[in-house]
């Protein structure tokens, strides 16, 4: 066996062990000899329990029992134990057959309470409301995560399960508090305190038990005291000034993100009609009939500086001068339920878009759509002069050559035609209003692009990128024009044109898909029948390279695991055994489960049938040279 075959053997026997293949099972933690030492001293102290019980002093037999106990709670945080854990098991055995003494021996009639360890409500949720349901909430659910309720917690997001009970270092929730980079939960924010951290670890390690009255009510509701009725005056319909119409708008795009919530600034919700009545922490921020004397008039429309909304300088006078005689005529109500949420009852400016691009007819929507491509480019290189082509299906911008974008459509119209058949789509265009198609000549005016237009600054190996919004007001693709022959290390352009439309294809109506399955699927339709394969086979070595970096089945499958050209090699590779394990009707299938919002983990179980860890084990074993179809 040569040098490189034993090599590669080797690689892959580390990919599997990874992947938790070869390993089998986890073993139980090890102890340290301190740990020891404090276990044999536990199980000591409840030996003493059963003669203080003989004794029939009951409460210092309860005192400690309740102590040892604590201490085992604690060792088992220390040590990371998992609740199968035989030593764990063992041991609170034992503290529960102590405990049936003390009931047999007080009479049986009253049930001794233990230790309740950590309380979600009054220790867990206080973090969470403060930290993360400002992102992860009822308004706002980055990743399709929420955590406003325990039931959301529960469930997950995106990226899979946050919680392993009994176990914190298996935990999704924990590896995201303690990661770097902006795979640091929360992101763009201070890290929780260490403290903190170490507390959300022990509940977990205590089972992630709920104490609340209801996993559907928003976390700390049952140590929450109930709200006081407010009374509420509805609109007799001569009012100057609507609420629903020229108030509730404003306030709730300027003022929900913070007021809202189970923790909202100020104890001052605008979630309901009712909440904005009762006011906050400093009581009613409305007097009706009376502006000068309300509070919220005061803080929008007449301290200098003013102070609400906090950072905002887009509110307008009329904003304010509304406000003032909303309050002026009564603050009366003139919408449907004071109780419900205002969001649900007033269309955000996202939604009357959509209703009136709803309108449009094709060819007021195509001249939306070279409006928008105008303006995209002037923005982009202002003092270079595009060359236009359009099609039925595309609107295409460069500043290459006339012919040379005569080439790329005749290649995009090939692919849509292939997108068409493969998700069973009659729409022509498949766009609404066709797809903008930017191709930069050089390196230059696509960084000025992704710089101009999507401030960011993009890694030296991406070349192409599309943006398609649910209502279709942004559909384009940008390309750089790499040339035509492909290298070990980078695609010629026609793979980025077709990988670009199948990702523009698959971010059509709402819902994300992770990068590495609209980029794999891409790469892979464009291997197909390509003349040169120089570029796909050094994928596949990339991908053999890049997989065995995980330590977890579900981190393959996880959005950000990976570098840009890492998610190309591994999506491309994972993609092309999903399609040889189920063929295309199964990943269209995946595709409709995660545009549905179904985590990731979910979605592949579901519609393969597998768990993760016989996915990527699988996955892993067509990584070996030879094993792959060419």
């Amino acid at each position: 066996m040569s040098f490189k075959s034993v090599n590669v053997l080797r690689i892959l026997f580390v990919l599997l062990l990874c992947l938790g293949v070869i390993a089998g099972s986890v073993e139980a933690a090890k102890l340290t000899s301190a740990q020891r030492r404090e276990l044999a001293s536990i199980k000591k102290n409840l030996g003493k329990v059963s003669s203080l019980i003989r004794q029939k002093k009951y409460e210092e037999a309860q005192e400690a029992t309740d102590a040892e106990e604590k201490k085992l709670e604690q060792l088992a945080a220390d040590a990371m134990l998992a609740e199968t854990d035989p030593i764990l098991v063992s041991t609170k055995k034992l503290i529960a057959l102590r405990r049936k003494l003390l009931e047999k021996g007080m009479g049986g009639g009253k049930k001794v309470a233990g230790n309740q360890g950590i309380s979600f409500e009054t220790q867990i949720a206080p973090i969470l409301n403060e930290r993360c349901v400002n992102c992860h909430g009822a308004q706002r659910a980055s990743s399709n995560l929420k955590l406003d309720t325990f039931a959301g917690m529960k469930q997950g997001g995106r990226n899979g399960v946050l919680l392993t009970p009994g176990n914190p270092n298996n935990s999704l929730i924990i590896r995201k508090l303690t990661a770097t980079g902006n795979q640091r939960m929360p992101r763009n924010g201070a890290p929780l305190a260490l403290n903190q951290i170490q507390l959300i670890g022990r509940w977990i390690a205590e089972g992630a038990r709920f104490d609340g009255q209801k996993e559907t009510d928003p976390i700390g509701a049952s140590t929450k005291k109930k709200k006081e009725p407010v009374k509420v005056v509805m609109a007799t319909g001569d009012e100057k000034v609507s609420f629903m119409e020229d108030v509730a708008p404003w306030m709730l795009d300027f003022c929900l993100r913070c007021h809202s919530g189970n923790n909202p600034a100020s104890e001052f919700s605008v979630v309901t009609f009712e909440d904005i009545l009762r006011g906050g922490e400093s009581g009613s921020v409305i007097v009706p009939g009376k502006p000068d004397e309300s509070r919220l008039w005061h803080l929008v429309g007449l301290q200098d500086p003013i102070k609400m909304p906090q950072g905002q300088a887009l509110l307008k006078r009329k904003n304010a001068q509304d406000l003032k005689t909303w309050i002026a005529e009564g603050a009366r109500f003139d919408g449907k339920d004071a109780k419900a949420a205002l969001r649900a009852m007033v269309p955000t400016e996202d939604e009357k878009r959509r209703a009136e691009l709803a309108t449009l007819s094709p060819e007021k929507f195509a001249d939306l759509r070279r409006e928008n491509a105008e303006s995209l480019w002037k923005r982009a290189l202002t003092k270079e002069k595009a060359e236009i082509l359009e099609t039925d299906e595309f609107i295409f911008y460069g500043n290459v050559s006339a012919d040379r974008l005569k080439q790329i459509s005749a290649w995009a119209e090939t692919q849509a035609d292939a997108l068409r058949k493969m998700f069973n789509d009659k729409q022509k265009p498949l766009w609404k209003g066709k797809l903008a198609v930017f191709v930069y000549k050089d390196r230059f005016g696509y960084s000025e692009f992704n710089q101009t237009i999507e401030d960011r600054r993009i890694d030296r190996t991406v070349t192409w990128h599309s943006k398609v919004t649910p209502i279709y007001l942004d559909a384009y693709l940008v390309l750089q024009d790499v040339g035509d022959e492909a290298s070990a290390d980078a695609p010629d352009l026609q793979t980025n044109v077709i990988a670009g439309l199948t990702n523009a294809a698959i971010q059509r109506g709402a819902g994300d898909v992770p990068m590495w399955v609209s980029s794999g699927l891409g790469l892979l339709l464009a291997s197909n029948g390509s003349s040169s394969q120089t570029y796909f086979e050094s994928l596949r070595q990339q991908a053999l390279e890049a997989a065995p970096k995980v330590t977890r089945p579900e981190q393959l499958f996880a959005e950000g695991t990976f570098s840009p050209a890492e998610t190309s090699a591994v999506g491309f590779t994972l993609v092309e055994f999903l399609i040889k394990s189920g063929g295309l009707p199964k990943m269209a299938l995946l595709l409709r489960e995660l545009k549905s919002g179904t985590a990731i983990p979910a979605a592949l179980t579901k519609v393969y049938g597998s768990n993760l860890r016989t996915l990527a084990a699988t996955y892993a074993r067509t990584l070996r040279p030879g094993r792959v179809k060419k």
